[in-house]
Order: structure tokens, then sequence, then C-alpha cells
């Protein structure tokens, strides 16, 4: 039970109040009583608006394998801005553009962990190491500028971020903060943090690959999918349907 408030104290906010609210004249009381009004309908307004503006993606073990995909599922909010599309070995892409210029892009693609033994932590390096390799190839003036574990949905994983630069013809390049987070497949999805029994190590994953430019208002790799409009799916994201 809560005690009542002590004398020591002071007077509480609704004992100060009172008489303050007493003395007001109809009107005053009336007009009151209107602002408040006033105030909840633009905060339920603005609950409205921001709810109208949010979609969901869940990815379906049919449809991955109706596309050759490994049938893992999963899900994550994103807002109306970002376009969804299925490219070839991909899950999905979310994608935003601005006046023909990519803003920034959340992409959800499948990796397999062969050959590995020992703990998550252990090989998850190993595995990152690869595809930094692979991004180094594919972005231009790709720089490495952090890597360590992630957590992400409840499942333990591991994460790198870089920059590199978009190359426009006719324009100055344009910066690009680029941040992957690989995760394993969980043991159960239902309890993500449920560790795999010993001996045995999970196979495959989901890389989750998100890319921001300057048209996104985001200020450094490692604040990709934290902050600007690719922090819902991120923050979102969770494996099972």
């Amino acid at each position: 039970m809560t005690p009542e408030p002590q004398a020591d104290y002071g007077p509480t906010l609704g004992e100060l109040l009172r008489p303050r609210l007493r003395a007001l004249a109809p009107w005053q009381k009336i007009a009151l009583a209107g602002a408040a009004l006033l105030v909840f309908g633009a905060i339920a307004a603005t609950v409205i608006h921001v709810e109208a503006q949010k979609r969901s993606y869940t990815q379906t073990a049919a449809d991955a394998r109706a596309r050759g995909l490994e049938p893992i599922t999963f899900n994550f909010e994103h807002s109306r801005k970002l376009r969804i599309f299925k490219p070839p070995g991909d899950y999905v892409q979310a994608e935003w553009k601005a006046h023909g210029t990519l803003a920034a892009s959340f992409s959800v693609s499948p990796f397999k962990i062969s050959g590995q033994s020992g703990l998550l932590s252990g090989f998850m390096p190993i595995v990152a190491t690869e595809l930094e390799r692979n991004a180094a190839r594919t972005y231009k003036h790709f720089r490495l500028q952090f890597e360590g574990r992630a957590r992400v949905g409840g499942v333990e994983g591991y994460q790198y971020a870089f920059a590199a630069r978009i190359l426009q013809p006719g324009k100055s390049p344009r910066q690009l903060f680029g941040r992957v987070a690989m995760l394993p497949e969980p043991y159960d999805v239902n309890d993500p943090s449920k560790g795999y029994p010993p001996g045995r190590i999970p196979t495959r994953g989901l890389k989750l690959t998100m890319l921001a430019t300057t048209l996104d208002n985001v200020p450094s790799a490692t604040r990709v999918g934290d902050e600007g409009i690719l922090r819902r799916p991120f923050h979102s994201f969770s494996f099972g349907t």
C-alpha cells in the first residue's frame, strides 16, 4: 500500500491547484477544459498519424522456398517511405530514394555457416572477415569503421560498420555509411536467447545490410540503424512470423 504523503514534504500538486481552480470564473473553467481537450486530441492525432505511416513485412517459409532461398521466417516494421521489392538472392529489400538518389536501404539475405566449431563468439568474427572482404570489393573507397558483437531481436550475432563512396556521373561522390549485422538462426524462435545444445551450432542465418547516405541525415556508420529511417526496421526485426 502506498503511504500517505507526509507533512514534511509540503502540499501536493493537487492541494496547490485546487483553490486556484475553484477561484476560476465559469468561462475560464470552460476554456481550460477546452484547451485540455485540444491537447489530448493533438496527442491522439499524432499517434494515429505515426501508426498510419508504419507498415510491416513478414517473410514466410513458403515464399522463401518458392524463390529458392533457405526457409527462414522473420518480420519487421518499416516506414511507408521505404519501397519493398525482392531482388534475386535476397529475401527482401526496403529502399528509399530521393529524386532518384539512394537515401537509405535495408536488405535481408541468407548466409551459411560451414566448417566452424566452438562458441559463436569465436567463429562469427571469422565469418565476418570474409563478408568484409567481399564488401571491400563491392563498395568504392571501402573503409572499415567498427566490428563487434551484436544483439538484434534477442539473437546474439556479429556486426561491422563501414564508410564508402557512391560515384555519381558528373557530380561529386556521395558519402555512404553501411552497417551489416549477421544473425545466426536461433535454436528456438520463440526463445531467441536459448542456446544450441552442446556440440551443435547454427548452420545458417540472416544478414541484415543497412545503407544510408547524407540524404538520411545519419552522422556516422555506427549510427546506421539507430538513427534515421532505418531505425524502425532494425529495432523491430525478429525471427519468426
